[in-house]
């Protein structure tokens, strides 16, 4: 016969209540400023070791995923690795998983990846052409967040996105980031 330790295991109450908090949580993320609820998200989703393929330059997003010890490649110019660095000594975490490609073509020694962060794009093709490259390296399973859903570019990727069996909205954050989950 198992024994339980019943005074490590959640009450049925809290078992009940759990799913309501994540959804309030949720909830104030959906309004709050943009910076803070994607601090707030990325602490839930974002595990030491993933590894995330950021097409599009985001320096602050960059630092925000480094601090949790994550694995970050963005595809940026050179001078925005120095950046990244500079905000990562602000906020005390290291730059040490920091790995800058110049181009996308270059960006594919990077392998499968857990997240792909979409930055906005001046041009449907461009957003278009990050999106096809984001499918080649995401894993099955993985997270696609994409910024710039408040565009008309953004919204038209989030319409098509939110119609495919192939992924499921997990949540939009701020009314600016979308967080998708590939399930196939």
């Amino acid at each position: 016969m198992a024994v339980v330790d019943t005074a490590f295991a959640p009450s049925f109450l809290t078992r009940l209540a759990s799913p309501l908090r994540k959804m309030q949580r949720s909830a104030l993320r959906r309004r709050g400023p943009l910076d803070a609820a994607l601090e707030d998200y990325l602490g839930e989703i974002a595990h030491a070791g993933d590894k995330v393929l950021q097409l599009g330059a985001s320096d602050g997003i960059s630092a925000a995923f480094l601090d949790r010890g994550v694995f970050s490649s963005p595809v940026a110019p050179a001078a925005s690795a120095d950046t990244v660095e500079a905000i990562c000594q602000l906020r005390g975490c290291s730059a040490a998983r920091l790995r800058v490609f110049a181009n996308i073509g270059h960006s594919g020694s990077a392998g499968e990846v857990d997240t792909v962060w979409l930055a906005r794009t001046p041009s449907l093709a461009v957003l278009a052409a990050h999106f096809r490259h984001a499918m080649a390296r995401l894993k099955c399973g993985g997270l696609l967040l994409i910024e710039g859903i408040d565009t008309e570019f953004g919204k038209t990727l989030f319409k098509q996105l939110s119609h495919d069996m192939d992924w499921r909205l997990d949540e939009t954050i701020a009314g600016q980031v979308a967080a998708f989950r590939r399930l196939a």
